[in-house]
């Protein structure tokens, strides 16, 4: 592949996710973060005074299949099971149980902590593609097998482009912190830490060992063989943080707005205590133009990831 040959029209490869996103609620500002551009505020959205979030949970589960197959692998699938005497809407009902059923159970200790990071993993998964148009270029997969073992790596390797129409590809790291494992400044803190140490460290290593596998659509083949192989030169690596977290302070109040202005307030307030931290500090002058963040306080952590095990059926 050369340079800048062959543009691929990323966004056509973009699975729609409006419905989730009209779930939640976004401000995008800097937060007074390192580095100063815009970054992602957001919650689960309101009507009037009533919390989305079992639409929110629905509309993120309804996202499982896209997570799990391309749209060339859920194609393939489809043809399969119809060959085997199903109309098409038995066709797409056996992916998506097929797609559920890559999520790991509980653990041994009946804890949803495996759950916990899936959620992580496929939030970031739908927030990658809509807020910076990048499809992915790995797929995460779990291992369903032997839930004690870890799949390690980064937690979303995706493809997107500048407005020069330059490839940019983007890391992420997910985590998802209850009130007792820590709040907004623990999870930025462990996100950053392992996304520039380890993952950015070894994207390189983990692509080689994707980029070749047959359920890559081939123009993203491409574009991974011509990163890893460096035919493909105008591209850049972004990285890409999220923290989930209880919201300790949350607060109802007389009407929507006030509400979701609170949550908003608290996102500001929380992030004023990473500041004074100087959590950033240590972080390579030529690596913060890089970071990407992505900030989500929750009502009541443990019961979100309980009603997101109940719809997988976990």
């Amino acid at each position: 592949m050369s340079n800048n040959s062959e543009i691929v029209d990323v966004e056509k490869l973009l699975t729609n996710v409006d419905a989730f996103i009209n779930t939640m609620h976004v401000v995008r500002t800097d937060f007074n973060l390192e580095p100063k551009k815009e970054h992602i505020g957001t919650c689960i959205n309101f009507q009037d005074l009533k919390e989305l979030r079992t639409e929110f949970i629905e509309e993120l589960i309804y996202t499982v299949t896209n997570y799990v197959y391309s749209k060339n692998e859920q194609q393939g699938l489809v043809n399969k099971f119809m060959d085997e005497g199903r109309d098409p809407s038995g066709a797409y009902n056996k992916i998506r149980k097929k797609s559920v059923r890559k999520f790991r159970s509980k653990s041994k200790d009946g804890s949803s902590s495996h759950l916990q990071g899936q959620f992580s993993e496929i939030l970031l998964f739908n927030l990658l593609q809509h807020y910076f148009k990048a499809t992915p270029l790995v797929r995460k997969m779990p291992i369903t097998t032997n839930p004690e073992i870890e799949r390690h790596g980064a937690d979303a390797i995706h493809i997107g482009k500048d407005s020069n129409d330059n490839y940019i590809l983007y890391i992420g790291e997910a985590k998802t912190y209850n009130r007792k494992k820590g709040g907004v400044k623990e999870a930025l803190k462990d996100a950053v830490d392992d996304i520039i140490n380890k993952h950015y460290s070894d994207h390189r290593e983990e692509l080689d060992l994707h980029v070749y596998e047959e359920h890559l659509p081939k123009e993203l083949q491409e574009i991974g063989e011509g990163y890893l192989n460096g035919t493909l030169t105008e591209i850049e690596v972004h990285l890409v943080c999220i923290v989930t977290y209880d919201n300790k302070n949350f607060k109802f109040a007389s009407n929507r707005k006030e509400i979701l202005d609170g949550v908003i307030n608290n996102i500001r307030e929380d992030l004023e205590d990473v500041v004074r931290s100087k959590v950033f500090k240590s972080i390579p002058d030529y690596i913060k133009p890089r970071l990407n963040y992505i900030i989500f306080p929750v009502k009541d952590m443990n019961n979100l990831i309980e009603l997101f095990a109940q719809e997988l059926g976990g």
